[in-house]
């Protein structure tokens, strides 16, 4: 099975991208469809890149255990993101609105299309940020905590409010090193009482593979996928784990996410608490990386070149942090 199957599997499909491309571009009257691109990173939904006459446009296909309300709260979390001045891509309209259903090859698909950033990942880049785009990131991460959005449930196995329940189910996969490292977290996880801490709308993936820096430069924050109600700090110290990581340095991890923290609160304050329990909580994203990346390879036969980053980023961090 090649890779563009293994993704197709995430909707159902069987048929040819082309396929889902020309009826795309006939319900979004999008042009003459000339090329498309499947986009091969991140672990649910099915992406990909149209080219036609009048341009190229940006296309996600829901993943088939998504319910019709995480489909419709996506479009909803856009346009409240863009009124609140984060950098995402815009969603385009078509008769049926935003979210739109197709019919493709006897198969049903929902799906959004967004405005095309004529660039690459940070982690296709493989480049360092600057201070200032550090800055400009915590802002942005402010910027998206301070979203009212009505929120649905939605479960993702990264999440550090689940770490318990995934480390039991993973921890007879984990190495001897990854489990001394991961199991005195449980205490600490248990003593940070995360219930108690101040909640709201989080992304929850500021990441490298959902960070795009276009060609003149400029950063922007992708896929709202796995939003929720999570604890505010999720948001920074998911960053501090990847973005404003740095592997070989731990002065300059903690110098990033100082900066990033004082450049946060000036939109949003973070109370005492919070602040005291931030590298607690770094060590679990960290931990996380570890524990569903394990998972992923062992249960789902994830062997993927993205799979094995989060891995390596998440051990590297925990053994950076002990």
């Amino acid at each position: 099975m090649n890779k563009q199957d293994l993704f197709k599997k995430r909707i159902g499909f069987k048929g040819d991208l082309k396929d889902i491309s020309l009826a795309v571009c006939k319900e979004f009257d999008l042009g003459k469809f000339l090329s498309n691109k499947l986009v091969v990173m991140g672990y649910e939904d099915f992406n990909f890149s149209i080219k036609t006459t009048k341009g190229i446009f940006f296309v996600k296909v829901f993943s088939d255990f998504r319910k019709l309300a995480d489909c419709k709260r996506y479009a909803g979390m856009i346009e409240e993101a863009l009124a609140k001045g984060v950098h995402t891509p815009r969603l385009f309209k078509s008769k049926q609105g935003y979210l739109n259903f197709i019919k493709v090859n006897g198969k049903k698909l929902r799906l959004v299309v967004m405005e095309f950033v004529d660039g690459k990942t940070l982690y296709e880049l493989n480049s360092k940020l600057s201070l200032n785009e550090i800055r400009f990131l915590a802002q942005q991460a402010a910027r998206v905590n301070s979203m009212k959005v009505n929120t649905l449930f939605v479960y993702d196995h990264f999440a550090i409010v689940h770490f318990l329940k995934e480390f039991k189910k993973t921890q007879k996969f984990l190495s001897k090193e990854d489990l001394s490292l991961i199991r005195p977290l449980v205490k600490e996880f248990k003593e940070m009482k995360i219930n108690e801490l101040p909640h709201c709308f989080v992304h929850a993936d500021i990441i490298s593979t959902n960070i795009m820096k276009d060609k003149k430069g400029r950063l922007w924050i992708i896929d709202f996928a796995v939003a929720n109600n999570y604890p505010r700090i999720n948001e920074l110290a998911v960053m501090a784990c990847n973005p404003f990581f740095e592997p070989k340095s731990k002065k300059n991890t903690e110098r990033n996410l100082g900066i990033a923290v004082r450049e946060y609160q000036k939109l949003v304050p973070l109370t005492k608490k919070e602040l005291e329990v931030l590298p607690v909580y770094v060590k679990l994203v960290h931990a996380m990386h570890v524990i569903a990346a394990t998972y992923e390879r062992y249960k789902k036969g994830n062997n993927s070149k993205e799979n094995w980053y989060w891995y390596k980023q998440g051990k590297a961090g925990l053994l950076q942090s002990d």
